[in-house]
């Protein structure tokens, strides 16, 4: 039977999510959709990061952390925008559909409103319950991208939908006599469709703090300011950095404090420059820097407002010099004493590891046990300190702590401070 006989484009959809059970307040954290015709032509499409306001979840299945969906809309911001797309068609699509399919049902529903009855088509199962990515290889068919991104999954399963439908005629008939699904009407926002690369580009930006911190440029008449004073600073900002984010509360604080001191832009600069040469030399002095350590020293470079070039020539600087002194392999150091004794509590996945193993929440809590530290389960305003797995976490262990105003820290600062080494 032939594909033109079908009544209307299909809606191939695919969802990345923050787990795999809706009914355990998971979230939708990326949603795209591909409208294509019968000829496998596609009309139209749309692709937005969504906000879950919760822990991210398993980054390292769909590559996203909390930093790319912090300014994200949430799903009801653009819901207009998805159902803008969808209008027309008269089935849906996805490869594992029942999956996509209770999410988006899910998000609809704390909107309010109800996900139509349509009639949805799974490319999995038409395949034989095998893997997009191996369903793609079987039928000669290249992804624009990586899996486990919503867009490329999408564009991915709607052409290989058009090769299964090929052998469906039965399928092919019940599309024939299909209508336009009804989809509902919810209320239009301003806010718009966030792309992956939009919000990393957004996350190359000078931060807010830097841009208000360095407009304090020279020639203005500030008091002097003594080595004291700049040691001051980097002390406070040490303090600030210990979560891996600077939020609005500490950019005035900061931003007050080098006012109060008579910092000056080029003055923060210099005290920053350094900041980030010691955190180099130290990482090169405990011997192989780490893809840990590495991706922590590009993070606090962003924060700093140094550019990964200038990193890079500090990491070079300190490994010829340590290179010259010849010093002792990196050993676990001891733990930092101010820390023995505190209540920790720790939250999100862990994105490193420790002697070849993950670091799991039991692992975790166990090497805070071994380092003197009293594990907590739970936030309470009594707790001491949160470790964060993401710095941008909107877990809600994150969101009680700023809220009691809990010291935060991001794990690798956590494992320095402990003298554990990580991976």
């Amino acid at each position: 039977m032939s594909l033109s006989l079908i009544a209307g484009p299909i809606a191939v959809i695919d969802v990345e999510t923050t787990g795999l059970f809706p009914s355990r307040h998971e979230r939708v954290v990326e949603v795209a959709a591909v409208v294509m015709r019968a000829d496998g032509c596609i009309e139209r499409e749309f692709v937005s990061l969504v906000n879950p306001t919760r822990d991210i979840g398993q980054s390292r299945t769909h590559g996203l952390t909390s930093e790319d969906i912090l300014h994200a809309p949430q799903f009801a911001e653009i819901a207009a925008h998805l159902l803008d797309v969808l209008s027309g068609t008269v089935a849906i699509a996805a490869h594992h559909v029942r999956f996509d399919r209770q999410f988006l049902e899910s998000e609809f529903s704390r909107m309010e409103c109800q996900f139509p009855d349509c009639f949805s088509i799974c490319t999995m199962q038409l395949a034989r319950g095998r893997s997009l990515a191996d369903c793609c290889r079987d039928y000669g068919i290249s992804p624009e991208g990586d899996f486990h991104h919503a867009l490329v999954d999408s564009r991915a399963a709607a052409r290989l939908l058009t090769c299964l439908l090929a052998d469906q005629p039965r399928m092919v008939q019940k599309l024939s006599t299909l209508a336009p699904i009804q989809w509902p009407t919810v209320p239009r926002t301003m806010k718009q469709p966030v792309t992956r690369d939009e919000a990393r580009r957004h996350q190359t930006e000078p931060t807010t703090f830097l841009q208000r911190l360095l407009k304090r440029k020279q020639g203005h008449a500030f008091p002097d300011t003594t080595d004291e004073t700049v040691m001051a600073y980097v002390a406070l900002l040490d303090r600030v950095l210990e979560d891996r984010h600077v939020d609005d509360s500490e950019t005035d604080a900061l931003v007050e404090t080098a006012t109060k001191w008579g910092l000056s832009g080029d003055q923060i600069s210099l005290a920053h420059r350094d900041e980030l040469n010691q955190l180099a030399s130290a990482a090169v002095a405990g011997g192989i820097v780490t893809g840990a350590e590495n991706r922590d020293l590009k993070l606090v470079a962003r924060l700093l407002g140094q550019e990964k070039r200038d990193l890079d020539e500090m990491l070079s600087e300190a490994a010829a010099k340590v290179y010259k002194t010849h010093p002792d392999p990196a050993t676990d150091k001891p733990a930092d004493e101010n820390l023995i004794g505190m209540s920790v509590c720790f939250t999100g996945v862990s994105q490193y590891h420790h002697d070849g193993q993950i670091i799991s929440h039991t692992l975790a809590e166990e090497l805070a046990s071994r380092a003197g530290l009293v594990v907590a389960t739970s936030v309470t305003k009594k707790l001491d300190l949160l470790v964060l797995a993401d710095p941008h976490s909107q877990s809600g262990k994150a969101k009680k702590a700023r809220r009691y105003g809990i010291r935060i820290m991001h794990e690798t600062v956590f494992w320095k401070t402990i003298g554990v080494n990580v991976e």
